[in-house]
């Protein structure tokens, strides 16, 4: 029999894709059968937040990183030593 695929959104909002064969055609409880354009749509849209999502993190983390950096400058310790207790690495060619 022939392989059917079928594309799921379950009442929590995630999505799931199953590949099935013909004779196996029981859905699971409680989800939303979508067409392949909707699935792609709604895989597209999570991918897009959990790259928004790691992007504000990472954004977060280097301003963690400068707030430290700029307190050890303000502190006195020396460039160098601020990088490395910081983990932050100014721009070059510009104010850190």
């Amino acid at each position: 029999m022939a392989d059917q695929t079928f594309y799921y959104e379950y009442p929590d909002g995630s999505i799931a894709e199953r590949v099935t064969t013909a004779a196996d055609r029981e859905h699971p409880e409680g989800v939303t059968l979508l067409t392949a354009a909707e699935y792609a749509t709604k895989k597209a849209a999570i991918e897009a937040a959990h790259a928004q999502q790691q992007a504000d993190v990472e954004a977060a983390q280097t301003d963690q990183k400068k707030n430290a950096y700029d307190a050890l400058i303000t502190a006195n310790f020396a460039p160098a030593a601020a990088q490395t207790l910081s983990g932050y690495t100014p721009p070059t060619g510009g104010d850190a």
